[in-house]
């Protein structure tokens, strides 16, 4: 007689190819956000909260990706369990964006092509590449650039995209 398989984390096929180190980090996560109370990798999570822990694991899904996510892992609006979020995490979401796709961002504002761009041109870079964020986020942005300054009012932002995406 063949014995039972071991139940693993989750039968989905995607999973098998995460590494259990990655898992592990998963699990931890996700442990953030849920019951401080439950062992790591029980209880659930709000979708609000899902779309923070999948950006926070360095993925960048589009609002749109996020609302196909939660009406597949949360349709009843009751919250999302370790395997619903690993499903997610799992999936091809868009990646950040690479160093040389936020640089040839700034390029477009850099006319004398010396690797800086002003304040002003940094925020308009900031506010229309990739996905939209709101002044909060954009201001917070900008202050992280202030520290690249070469000059007031003036970025260098080569050193800005290392720090970024550091």
């Amino acid at each position: 007689a063949l014995s039972p398989k071991p139940q693993t984390l989750n039968p989905n096929p995607r999973m098998s190819r995460v590494d259990p180190r990655q898992l592990e980090q998963w699990k931890e996560a996700f442990s953030c956000f849920a019951d401080p109370h439950l062992p790591a990798g029980q209880g659930t999570i709000s979708t609000q909260d899902l779309g923070q822990l999948i950006r926070a694991l360095g993925k960048s899904p589009t609002q749109e990706d996020l609302q196909k996510l939660y009406a597949e892992v949360d349709p009843k609006g009751d919250g999302v369990d370790f395997n619903g979020f690993c499903a997610c995490m799992a999936r091809n979401l868009k990646a950040p964006e690479t160093e040389a796709e936020v640089l040839e961002a700034f390029k477009a504002f850099d006319k004398d092509h010396s690797g800086t761009i002003a304040s002003n041109e940094f925020q308009t870079v900031m506010r229309n590449f990739g996905e939209a964020l709101n002044d909060d986020e954009v201001d917070k942005l900008i202050d992280a650039a202030s520290s690249c300054e070469v000059q007031k009012g003036v970025i260098d932002y080569r050193r800005f995209c290392k720090i970024l995406l550091a």
